[in-house]
């Protein structure tokens, strides 16, 4: 048998694999793979700054959400629940901005925590009311929206366009909704949770409130 005879044959088409084949379609894998590669490196930088320039991403991230209330500022003596009667449990939360806020930090005056989102229609419907009675308030009671999981570019729009001057902090993981069960049963948003001075739930109201409805529930956080 003749030394071309030897040659292997490509099993599927039939023709010759011959080394030099193998060594050329090699290099043009080599080729392709290392532009390939800096093209994926380069989209995932952009992609991590974009989300950092957002607000998403954080590297500090894991710093904010639900935090353990001191002792001293639980009058109730159970743990801290979104629940009527107990002590509303503490978070701490980042501002559009990159400020913090810490809820523990606001007792001494009635308190509503809403919680929304600017894709949320209801959460739209609402907030004018909201505004409106804190405008009106004269300052008897502070609000504190939380946005859920939505970058600050959007959180920030949101507040501007509804005329928000309390209080706006982002909700990024969603912990802190999950820890207040936001919604009850049906799960959902807007939800808002009226807190009394000493920082014990008062009143609660899962979705759009209505003047009224907001008025009651401040009255019975103690707002006169």
């Amino acid at each position: 048998m003749s030394p071309q005879n030897d040659v292997p044959l490509d099993e599927v088409s039939g023709i010759e694999e011959r080394p030099q084949n193998r060594r050329e379609w090699s290099g043009v894998a080599r080729s392709l793979a290392l532009p390939l590669l800096i093209v994926a490196t380069i989209v995932g930088v952009l992609f991590y700054v974009e989300r950092r320039r957002d607000g998403d991403g954080s590297a500090d991230s894991g710093a904010y959400g639900t935090v353990e209330l001191p002792e001293t500022l639980n009058p109730t003596g159970t743990s801290p629940s979104s629940d009527l009667g107990r002590v509303a449990p503490d978070f701490l939360l980042q501002t559009p901005d990159g400020g913090e806020l810490r809820l523990s930090d606001l007792r001494g005056k009635p308190l509503l925590v809403n919680f929304w989102a600017s894709w949320c229609t209801p959460c739209r419907e609402e907030m004018p009311r909201i505004v409106k009675a804190y405008d009106g308030g004269g300052g008897a009671f502070t609000v504190v929206a939380v946005d859920l999981q939505e970058n600050a570019r959007q959180v920030s729009d949101f507040a501007r366009d509804f005329g928000m001057t309390f209080p706006v902090v982002i909700d990024r993981t969603g912990e802190v909704g999950r820890t207040w069960r936001i919604g009850g049963p049906v799960e959902g948003i807007p939800s808002s949770y009226f807190i009394d001075a000493g920082g014990v739930v008062r009143g609660r109201v899962f979705g759009p409130m209505s003047d009224e409805v907001l008025a009651e529930n401040l009255r019975l956080a103690g707002v006169e």
